[in-house]
């Protein structure tokens, strides 16, 4: 049994259940690369290497890694590397993995973006999981909701508690399918990550309030463009859909 180490905030999977429905979720298609994130034990590892794919892991624990190269050996393509960071694929794939907690995020939100990703299947805290799959005006809404909406569309599979880790961490987790999806706006890319993080800075603000200053835009020249992108006045981040966002960043830049 590995020793959990808290700087990588590991919890090992160890719901046999959970791993099944993992595995089905990947759906794995011929010639596509299977490429697992943080394996730990592998638990999840095990069943993947039965696929007839090709199997890569990236584990940033040595110590964890060693023991896969033993266990696994050239079933595997193991690299020990921070996954954060880590080159991702140059050949479709589908990702999958029980993400850490403090690193699950930007994992996250590399691997959708990447043009080669075909799935990915993600353990999730539950907290993350909620934004990721929020609606417009729910309390988790926000831009990683919008920022997920920009490639992939979300849902969830299952919901795990502490039980089914060792160590059980103090909250639940959740498993999210993560599929890419044709670009839903035709504003420049950047321009509306960056419009929709600033109108999120301020949660509570209204819209205008968040984006005056933003670009050196005036109050007026913001109120102007929410009015031509067909939004109130007094609106806030919380309740506006990708769509609503789109049609303001063709206002703002005209």
């Amino acid at each position: 049994m590995a020793h959990p180490k808290k700087k990588w905030g590991q919890n090992f999977l160890r719901n046999r259940g959970a791993v099944a429905k993992i595995v089905e979720a990947i759906d794995a298609q011929p010639g596509e690369l299977v490429l697992e994130i943080g394996p730990g034990e592998g638990v999840l590892t095990e069943k993947l290497v039965e696929l007839p794919n090709e199997i890569a892991a990236i584990e940033i624990d040595p110590d964890l890694a060693a023991n896969l190269e033993v266990r696994f050996g050239d079933r595997l393509a193991l690299r020990h590397e921070d996954a954060v960071e880590a080159e991702l694929p140059q050949r479709p794939y589908r990702a999958v993995g029980n993400l850490p907690y403090n690193v699950g995020t930007p994992i996250l939100r590399r691997v959708i973006a990447d043009p080669n990703c075909r799935r990915a299947v993600f353990m999730l805290q539950k907290e993350v999981a909620d934004r990721v799959i929020a609606k417009p005006g729910s309390d988790p809404y926000g831009f990683l909701t919008l920022y997920v909406a920009l490639f992939a569309a979300a849902r969830t599979v299952m919901t795990l508690d502490p039980r089914s880790f060792y160590p059980p961490p103090k909250v639940r987790s959740a498993v999210v399918v993560l599929d890419p999806v044709p670009p839903a706006y035709t504003a420049n890319r950047e321009l509306l990550l960056e419009l929709i993080s600033t109108s999120f800075r301020m949660r509570r603000k209204t819209l205008v309030n968040n984006l005056t200053g933003w670009r050196n835009l005036t109050r007026g020249a913001a109120e102007e463009a929410l009015k031509e992108a067909g939004l109130q006045p007094a609106v806030r981040a919380e309740t506006l859909s990708l769509a609503d966002f789109d049609r303001l960043a063709h206002a703002l830049t005209r």
